[in-house]
């Protein structure tokens, strides 16, 4: 099958100045660098974000202050087949439990289908606390079934208000990329084929990503 009969999901979320970004972190911002309407000969933009915003990776160093950056993700890991399964509405930590009720044996590259899908599709302009995501013992579930890319649909993995963030600890201790920002709305359970490659920024904590499913 080529390309060209295969099709293509983009699930990487717009960057825009006032879109939705976790408490604290950069706000996105555009200014016109050079405008064709102000005399100069072409229009360049000034693009100031977060390495977290949006759709993109974290790497250890995000978390742990060791371990491999942004120029350092391994590219291996971020494009192959994945399985999409979808989390129940109601729930909201994703544990061992909820988990295990999933054949995730064959599965390398996971990407979690949440209620978070649905915030994007209503553009939801502020911060939801309510995001479902990761408990500790849902990461090492995933750790020990040998899963080496874990995606969600909100900007973080890590269930908020939680303290010492420990399902990014769980999984980037181990080198498991985290994928965060995507929008799974309209992809149904199963599996795809993942192309998420991060921008080669050098030495940074994280990277954005423009991720896309083929079908």
């Amino acid at each position: 099958m080529t390309l060209s009969t295969q099709t293509l999901i983009d699930i990487s979320l717009p960057i825009f100045p006032g879109m939705v970004t976790y408490p604290r972190d950069p706000t996105i911002c555009f200014k016109d660098a050079k405008d064709i309407g102000c005399g100069d000969a072409a229009n360049i933009t000034e693009i100031s974000i977060g390495s977290h915003t949006g759709t993109h990776f974290d790497t250890p160093f995000h978390i742990l202050n060791q371990g491999f950056k942004s120029d350092g993700i391994p590219l291996d890991k971020c494009y192959g087949p994945a399985q999409v399964i979808e989390i129940p509405a109601q729930i909201q930590a994703i544990d061992k439990t909820v988990l295990a009720a999933f054949d995730l044996q064959q599965s390398k590259r996971l990407l979690l289908k949440t209620r978070n899908s649905a915030f994007w599709q209503a553009n939801t302009p502020s911060f939801r606390e309510d995001y479902a995501a990761l408990t500790e013992d849902g990461a090492e579930y995933l750790v020990q079934l040998g899963i080496e890319l874990v995606g969600i649909d909100y900007i973080s993995i890590e269930l908020y208000g939680t303290s010492g963030l420990k399902a990014h600890k769980a999984l980037l201790n181990r080198n498991i990329l985290i994928l965060e920002g995507i929008n799974l709305a309209q992809v149904d359970p199963g599996i795809y084929t993942l192309m998420a490659f991060p921008l080669k920024y050098q030495g940074l904590d994280g990277a954005p990503a423009r991720a896309i499913l083929l079908k």
